[in-house]
């Protein structure tokens, strides 16, 4: 090939790379075509051609291309490089690793390929190794805006939020509208419940790409929690008309939409898909859950037994259909799904927590029992199993149980000093009750929790930049320290054995009930020590003898019979914390007022290791 005859082809290859950059990569590939037609072997326009046909999606005729190319110019590190893309576009990831360890080999200094490299880490599930190569990648190139992004959204996998945001600022700085710097950055805020900033991030970033279904509903969480429920509806629709299978966006489109009341529109997201795609078994699954919490066994095993038609052997099917009917009252049939879904998934607590539960209501607990401790051994801290064990022990007999579920003990009620500043609790509750109020945006309870007749708020709320919250959260750790103190060294008890030299809020909200308002029996199944907070209280709870209001420990939801009865009650009284197991049965009592019954709740977990504790 003469000097001349290089020359005109590589031109002709600077305005084809020219044309892909400016989306006519039809154009491009023309060119690069007639270059090889001319000249078979000028491996640059087979590389081109290659990342060209790799862009549209024709892999295999790319990679061919590139290891021709190769075979041209085996030192090239470019080649490598190329081949590696194409080979991580076809998940070959080990084939992909190895070659841009190879074009490394060749020249360490492209910043390209270590990000390359990081990305193949990542998805090799080499966490450290993927940041350790794209942190290289910025050396080389400091602005490099595409490995700063992943840089950030591989620190918010590993919780670190702080550092990931340091690091998408940084990439923002470079290229203020970049979409994906955008969208984690905001996925990091909401991350750290800061989330009228969250949104404001993920405007920005749907404005630049308004079909992205993952920033729409991200945007829609962000808003929701903010408690900008009418923005935060929109922005679920449009992610569902993005994507009408995307599960998570109509999950929280309808659960937004029952607690604001808009019963009307309860189910339209799935109609909606329904009428675009047909019978989708996620979705027939996700709606059948909602029905589920909404007490209609009856919806739910009409959709379920259509998608178990579509799609046989899904153990997750099998429990929600088995979880059908148990409220249905078909207990053998239950059994008989929760055991087959158990065989296909051994290890899943939910199948043997729930075959426990059909047998419990069946009034089978020395059948129960085995499971649930089959269970325990590879789930030692699931809350749900441990309340369930304690059904079981009481409904057998077993002497276990009272010291697993001594509420005479276990149950401690604090009454919390006022902050400073304050003469009394009183008025400090006054004024955190006006401050509550104004949080509680919705107009009825959520369908996946426990309050009737009431509201509870949304998202993390110790987190609210309330100056009220925080001096309450600030008594509220005394407390809790004091109880974890008061535990004795035994580390066999599912309780006291987690105990460690820290702890953490796992979760933070407000309830407000209303006359004929109460909590149903329940437990916590991601806690380990859980609360009631009593802010205000109507003055029905003064009467001893009906115990309105009252909180209530050992009393199921399951309707066991004379054993299923509470054995402890609490009265509730402004300024009072009540901390308990959270595994331990309770729910309260209704009452009827003409004034609120105003909460603040939350669960704490054992300190993780490295985790900013109270």
């Amino acid at each position: 090939m003469s000097d001349h005859a290089r020359a005109d082809a590589a031109q002709k290859l600077v305005n084809a790379y020219r044309l892909f950059q400016s989306d006519d990569s039809g154009e491009a590939e023309r060119i690069c075509r007639a270059v090889l037609s001319e000249e078979p072997h000028f491996y640059p326009a087979m590389n081109l051609l290659a990342v060209l046909l790799g862009h549209r999606g024709a892999l295999a005729e790319a990679e061919i291309l590139a290891r021709q190319a190769l075979v041209q110019a085996p030192q090239d590190p470019a080649l490598y490089n190329t081949l590696g893309n194409l080979l991580f576009k076809r998940g070959d990831h080990a084939g992909a690793k190895a070659a841009y360890d190879l074009s490394l080999a060749l020249n360490p200094d492209q910043a390209e390929a270590h990000y390359n490299l990081g990305l193949v880490l990542n998805a090799l599930g080499k966490a450290d190794g993927a940041l350790a190569a794209l942190r290289r990648a910025v050396v080389l190139r400091p602005d490099y805006t595409e490995a700063l992004t992943e840089i950030g959204a591989r620190l918010r996998d590993q919780g670190q939020h702080e550092e990931s945001l340091a690091v998408l600022e940084q990439a923002l700085a470079a290229a203020p509208r970049y979409f994906p710097a955008l969208y984690y950055r905001g996925l990091g805020l909401l991350s750290l419940h800061r989330y009228e900033e969250a949104a404001a991030s993920l405007q920005t970033a749907v404005r630049l790409r308004p079909q992205s279904h993952e920033a729409q509903h991200a945007l829609g969480n962000a808003l929701s929690y903010d408690n900008r429920e009418t923005e935060a509806i929109s922005a679920y629709q449009k992610a569902i008309e993005a994507a009408p299978g995307f599960v998570n966006a109509h999950v929280d489109y309808n659960a937004l939409v029952w607690t604001m009341g808009l019963r009307e529109a309860q189910w339209k997201s799935f109609a909606y898909a329904r009428h675009k795609l047909g019978d989708v078994p996620n979705l027939m699954l996700a709606e059948s859950e909602q029905r589920l919490r909404l007490s209609d066994p009856v919806a739910a095993e009409a959709l379920l037994r259509r998608a178990v038609a579509i799609a046989p052997g899904r153990a997750d099917i099998e429990n929600a259909l088995g979880r059908a009917l148990t409220g249905r009252g078909n207990f053998d049939a239950a059994i008989d799904l929760f055991q087959s879904a158990a065989a296909r998934q051994s290890d899943n607590p939910a199948h043997y927590r729930e075959w426990a539960v059909a047998l419990l209501h069946d009034r089978k607990p020395d059948r129960a029992l085995p499971i649930l401790e089959r269970a325990q051994g590879f789930a030692p801290v699931d809350q749900f199993i441990l309340g369930l064990i304690t059904l079981a022990y009481r409904e057998t007999g077993d002497p276990r149980y009272a010291a697993l579920a001594d509420t005479d003990k276990y149950v401690r009620a604090y009454r919390l000093r006022p902050p400073a500043g304050f003469s009394d609790t009183e008025s400090f509750n006054r004024e955190l009750a006006e401050e509550l109020s104004h949080l509680h945006t919705r107009r009825v309870e959520p369908h996946d929790q426990t309050l009737r007749g009431g509201t509870q708020t949304a998202g993390n709320l110790f987190a609210h930049p309330s100056r009220n919250i925080g001096r309450l959260r600030e008594r509220i750790e005394e407390a809790v320290a004091d109880y974890i103190a008061a535990m004795p060294d035994a580390p066999a008890h599912p309780l006291f054995g987690r105990r460690k030299r820290g702890f953490a809020f796992s979760g933070s909200w407000s309830c407000q009930l209303h006359s004929q308002g109460f909590h149903t029996n329940h437990l916590h199944p991601q806690g380990w020590i859980s609360s009631a907070y009593y802010v205000s209280v109507p003055d029905a709870v003064t009467d001893r003898d009906t115990r309105q209001g009252w909180i209530k420990f050992g009393e199921s939801n399951l309707q066991l019979g004379e054993k299923d009865r509470p054995g402890h009650l609490v009265q509730p009284a402004t300024g009072l914390l009540v901390l308990f197991p959270s595994y331990f049965w309770h729910g309260t009592v209704p009452f009827q007022s003409s004034q609120a019954r105003l909460t603040v709740a939350f669960d704490v977990v054992p300190a993780l290791s490295g985790q900013t504790v109270s």
